[in-house]
């Protein structure tokens, strides 16, 4: 069998031992190891080996040499903090301590006792049995290393079936027969080829059936995620908000949904007839999306709104059957859920949180209380049945269109049968099970330590990244000069100490793992939500936002500013894509994917596009792709002249309050979602220009 693609790998630490017998064990212990083709490297510094560490370098094996003798404490305290990196990201790899018996004997404290697997006699002990200890724990390290699917998909691929039966390119080799098929098949490599298997190779298990491999894997991820069931999708997370909808509704049901909701979300009223009561979500200055206030979720207001409905009001005396909130919203606000599912809970016995930028939260203790999959399942007919939906793909680790749904059983619980028939009508028949091993391996990352080392590193980076824009634009401002602002709190309260600081002055360590830093405060003027409820929603700290200027804090525009727009224009020349662009505002998400310092690219960027705008430099310099595609209206301009004509036409047009207007108002609703695209259907529309 294949050991998933790399030799093993042991790491040995020695700072102490330079000379004599114990080294010479030593030389001979790693000729052992070649002989086993055990990969070795030695750390000669602790400094070294966290470094090994830190780069996440995959290792099976970790020893560490004393002498046990003179500042054993000192020692002792070097090889738990390496112990301790190590088990971050590698938690299992067996520890192996080298070093003579009598001063283990007379020397080992019992916090390192605890903390070793194996005690080896360095001098005693013959490298050929030394070895043969080592490699069987690495095996027994490796064969739990992988989640259910994964593992189990590996040991298929060993199985080099002769197939007669789907897929057809069977293991990519009907792509072979022609030179674009040929490098097709080189591009993206034999393993993917030759996992990618038809529904017949009973032996993994079914997707659609969620047994063997399939349902092991699903087992897991609800025991990761905190879920009473959860299921593995190939359909991203709009196939499974539709999943969820297409089981708990009817036609004429009423849903109650939040008015800022994907288009998933819609297309699941298309799709049961359901009648929508809408909740409206708050927009800031910047058009920024806020969350929906608490009144509009009460049981009162609902009731009124389902009354007065023009679509609702013949069907107002029925209790609705399904609620939906987007949490957090694009913009990264992220609710109290645990509040919000007490309002909503009084409406609906189920409530579904479309967590598909958020499937992280659950791993690390600053978004306590803001996520739908809180503590652990425990059983009650009090509680209203929970979903949530999560594109693992999105900022998780997993290949696109994988997603997962998680449920906690309570009131209304729908049974596994009932759930899975409309499961399989959102499904596929032949999934990639590239997909679905990809979901199980991020849901393998989240699991143990790795959850909260992953998502810490994250948010330090995140932090780090504004308080970085946050200095410069203290500075720049110090000069009468303007620049970027990163769209959080200004100050920060130490709660241990209780003194208020800048926020670009603040302890990163504090500010990444503060929760009351990120909650919104009522009357806060940074974030510019009119009457925010206490304790209601907080920002994600990895949801970064920088403000452009051009907009006062009372919503009107200055007499000068820098649309966002093109600044966004000018990143994405330079290979820096932001993921959602307003008038002022340019956001980035920052993610696992992100390697360490890699914001310090995005900063110098930042500070070039304000060389040039300040400078005019000219367009076709800059942005030469506009001016060749343009260059009647671009070929003369400069950067700023640029700017400050795309300025002048917000500020007489003002769009952004009119789309603020259009998502705080609701139309007259003169047809249900499902009518409208029957219409479509029918072709009775016309399309807009």
């Amino acid at each position: 069998m294949r050991k998933y693609g790399k030799k093993k790998h042991a790491l040995i630490f020695n700072d102490t031992v330079k000379a004599g017998v114990i080294e010479n064990a030593l030389n001979r212990l790693i000729e052992e190891f070649a002989s086993e083709s055990v990969e070795v490297t030695i750390a000669t510094s602790f400094d070294d080996c966290y470094s090994i560490f830190n780069a996440n370098t995959p290792v099976d094996c970790f020893m560490l040499t004393s002498q046990m003798t003179g500042r054993q404490a000192d020692e002792n305290e070097k090889f738990f903090k390496l112990i301790d990196k190590l088990n971050r990201r590698q938690q299992g790899v067996p520890v192996f301590l080298l070093a003579e018996r009598k001063k283990i004997t007379l020397s080992v404290s019992r916090d390192l006792m605890s903390r070793v697997d194996e005690f080896v006699w360095i001098i005693e002990d013959t490298p050929d049995f030394i070895v043969g200890r080592a490699v069987a724990a690495m095996e027994r390290y490796r064969d739990q290393l992988l989640p259910p699917l994964m593992a189990a998909m590996i040991k298929y691929d060993d199985v080099h079936e002769y197939s007669w039966a789907a897929p057809g390119h069977q293991g990519g080799v009907g792509f072979t027969k022609t030179p674009a098929g040929q490098r097709f098949y080189q591009h993206y490599g034999e393993a993917l080829f030759r996992s990618d298997m038809g529904i017949e190779r009973g032996s993994l298990g079914s997707l659609l059936d969620h047994t063997g491999y399939f349902g092991d894997s699903e087992a897991f991820a609800a025991k990761v995620f905190g879920a009473d069931k959860s299921y593995s999708l190939v359909t991203g997370t709009s196939g499974a908000n539709r999943t969820i909808m297409q089981v708990c509704m009817k036609e004429n049901s009423l849903a109650i949904c939040d008015r800022n909701c994907h288009k998933s979300i819609e297309q699941g009223l298309m799709l049961t007839g359901a009648r929508p009561v809408y909740m409206l979500p708050t927009r800031n200055r910047y058009g920024i999306i806020g969350p929906i206030y608490p009144e509009q979720m009460e049981q009162a207001a609902l009731k009124q709104r389902a009354a007065e409905g023009p679509l609702t009001k013949d069907f107002a005396n029925q209790d609705p059957v399904y609620a939906v909130i987007t949490n957090c919203t694009y913009d990264g606000l992220c609710y109290n859920a645990k509040r919000a599912q007490e309002i909503l809970g009084k409406s609906s016995n189920r409530i579904h949180f479309d967590e598909a930028w958020y499937g992280y939260a659950r791993f690390n203790p600053i978004y306590t209380d803001h996520f739908a999959m809180r503590g652990e399942p425990t059983e009650s007919e009090d509680e209203p049945t929970v979903f949530a939906t999560h594109s693992t793909h999105k900022l998780l680790n997993a290949l696109s269109q994988a997603s997962y749904i998680h449920v906690r059983h309570g009131k209304d619980a729908i049974d596994f049968q009932r759930f899975n028939q409309s499961y399989m009508m959102h499904a596929t028949t032949s999934p990639l099970y590239a997909i679905s091993a990809s979901n199980d391996i991020a849901v393998s990352q989240m699991s143990g330590n790795r959850g909260y080392s992953l998502t810490q590193e994250v948010i330090h980076e995140a932090v780090d990244y504004r308080q970085a824009m946050g200095r410069l634009y203290r500075e720049f401002e110090q000069d009468g000069d303007w620049f970027f602002k990163p769209w959080n709190a200004e100050t920060f309260t130490d709660p241990n100490t209780g003194e208020t600081v800048p926020f670009e002055e603040a302890d990163p360590q504090l500010l990444a793992s503060t929760q009351d830093f990120w909650v919104m405060k009522p009357g806060d003027e940074w974030h510019g939500f009119k009457d925010m409820p206490e304790d209601w929603c907080m920002l994600d700290p990895i949801k970064v936002s920088i403000l452009a200027p051009g907009m006062g804090d009372d919503g009107t525009l200055l007499d000068t500013g820098v649309p966002a727009a093109l600044v966004t224009q000018y990143l994405t020349r330079y290979g820096i894509v932001p993921t959602r662009t307003t008038d002022f505002q340019v956001m980035f998400l920052f993610s696992m994917g992100i390697t360490k310092g890699k914001w310090a690219t995005l900063v110098n960027t930042l500070l070039h596009f304000k060389q040039h705008h300040d400078q005019n430099t000219p367009l076709k310099s800059v942005l030469p792709e506009l001016v060749e595609n343009y260059p009647d209206v671009y070929g003369e301009m400069g950067m700023k002249d640029l700017s400050v004509k795309m300025f002048n036409y917000l500020k007489q047009h003002t769009p952004s309050d009119k789309l603020n207007a259009a998502y705080s108002t609701l139309p007259e609703a003169v047809m249900t979602p499902r009518a409208a695209f029957e219409s479509i259907v029918e072709n009775n529309v016309e399309m807009v220009p």
